[in-house]
C-alpha cells in the first residue's frame, strides 16, 4: 500500500529545485536544445503551471509514502480538469532506493482510483522517448499512445 501525502512549501520548494533542472536536462536531451535555453523552458513551464504555488487550482503535488517502512519513497504530480473530465499525469518519481520494487505502479493505482473518486475518466500522459521504463510501467498498466511525437537530428 502506498499513501499520498500532501506537500508543504518548503517540500515544494525542495522539488522544484529537483525538478526544474530534472527537466531541463530531460528537455536537451531529447530536443537538441543548449542546456541553458531549456532551464528557462522549464523555468517557465512551472511558473505557468503553478502561478499560485501550491494552492493552484487543479494541481496535485504528493510525496509518496509507504506506511510500512515509514519511509517517503518518491513524488506525483498530476492535474484534473473537471470540463474535459481528465487527469494529467506530469511527473512521477521513485527514490533511488525504492525503484524496481513495486512503488510506481501502486501510485498510479492510487492515482487512478483518486481520480475515479472524482468522477474523473481518463488519464492522460507524456513520455520522453528516451524514457524505456516509464513506457514500459505505462503500457504494462493499460496506457495507450493517442500521439506520437518525432524528430531527426541533422
Amino acid at each position: 500500500m502506498i499513501k499520498l501525502k500532501e506537500m508543504n512549501d518548503h517540500e515544494f520548494n525542495t522539488y522544484l529545485d529537483f525538478m526544474i533542472p530534472d527537466y531541463a536536462k530531460d528537455i536537451s536531451d531529447n530536443y537538441n536544445l543548449p542546456i541553458d535555453k531549456a532551464m528557462e523552458e522549464s523555468e517557465m513551464m512551472m511558473k505557468d503551471l503553478f502561478p499560485d504555488g501550491l494552492s493552484t487550482d487543479g494541481q496535485f503535488l504528493y510525496n509518496l509514502y509507504d506506511p510500512v517502512i515509514a519511509k517517503e519513497v518518491g513524488i506525483i504530480w498530476f492535474s484534473v480538469n473537471l470540463e474535459i473530465n481528465r487527469a494529467y499525469l506530469y511527473h512521477i518519481y521513485i527514490k533511488e532506493t525504492y525503484r524496481q520494487k513495486g512503488y510506481a505502479t501502486k501510485a498510479l493505482e492510487e492515482l487512478q482510483d483518486r481520480v475515479r473518486g472524482r468522477g474523473i475518466d481518463s488519464i492522460s500522459l507524456s513520455v520522453f522517448g528516451n524514457n524505456e521504463h516509464a513506457y514500459r510501467l505505462y503500457t504494462k498498466l493499460g496506457f495507450t499512445s493517442s500521439a506520437i511525437s518525432m524528430h531527426k537530428l541533422l
